[in-house]
């Protein structure tokens, strides 16, 4: 008993004193998978299953840094960003509703909020805003997304993006309106 509630407390104390924009991609979680939000667990399963039927690209076999990792990261929400700034314009005010992404696997979250001429992003931000629809996928699933190789509505109906909470709708006419074109 005595081991068990020191093992309670170990992982107490370790799991406070990780920073508070920790991600899988952090040095002091070692590039591990995290389960950052309800559905990503599955939204990895469909990812490996797409990858295993030749859908997606295979995991790169190649060594890289998390730091290098996280870059291609970065750049690729920065894409949609600018994707989502392009076609902010048909984008009516009432499909402009704040959303939260998270790149499952490194729990990578970014917020997203449409202004009224532009989107403002913040990366590498902390867990969902409360109320906020909640965007999960994979990078892989992104940046093929972005590349134009897969529709939304097709990632969807493969579950390997996922719009989480209510009032989805408007988040998910954002995606595909951004992400129609190409780059």
């Amino acid at each position: 008993m005595a081991t068990i509630l020191a093992m309670a407390a170990t992982l107490a104390v370790s799991s406070h004193s990780l920073p508070v924009h920790s991600c899988g991609l952090e040095p002091s979680v070692n590039g591990g998978f995290t389960i950052s939000y309800p559905g990503s667990l599955e939204v990895a399963v469909a990812v490996a299953k797409a990858r295993s039927d030749g859908l997606l690209p295979a995991a790169s076999p190649d060594a890289m840094t998390n730091e290098v990792r996280l870059q291609h990261m970065l750049a690729d929400l920065r894409r949609l960003q600018a994707r989502l700034n392009k076609t902010r314009d048909r984008i009516p005010d009432g499909n402009a509703a704040p959303f939260s992404l998270v790149l499952v696997g490194p729990a990578l979250w970014s917020h997203y909020r449409m202004e009224s001429t532009h989107v403002e992003a913040h990366y590498h931000a902390g867990a969902p805003i409360d109320g906020e629809v909640v965007v999960l996928t994979h990078h892989t699933v992104l940046r093929v997304l972005l590349n134009g190789h897969l529709t939304v509505q097709k990632a969807m109906d493969l579950g390997l993006l996922v719009f989480s909470g209510s009032h989805t709708y408007p988040v998910q006419i954002a995606f595909e309106t951004g992400l129609q074109l190409k780059s």
